[in-house]
């Protein structure tokens, strides 16, 4: 099965999802970044593919992904 890699990261004043060769968005919070990155990654899981979304805390540490769909 086909796997997919996304992040939701701090980058200066905003919060962007990034993934393999992708950055995009700019987010004013963590949570309406992880909402958009949730909708991207129920395309992905839609189409029978795994995802893994990693979600950068506010203290700038980035925890384990969770595996999705």
């Amino acid at each position: 099965m086909t796997e997919v890699h996304y992040g939701v990261v701090r980058v200066e004043d905003h919060w962007s999802i990034v993934g393999e060769h992708l950055r995009f968005g700019r987010y004013a919070s963590q949570a309406l970044a992880s909402k958009a990155a949730a909708r991207l990654a129920e395309q992905s899981t839609g189409v029978g593919m795994s995802v893994l979304l990693a979600v950068q805390h506010e203290d700038f540490t980035l925890p384990a992904p969770t595996r999705l769909g």
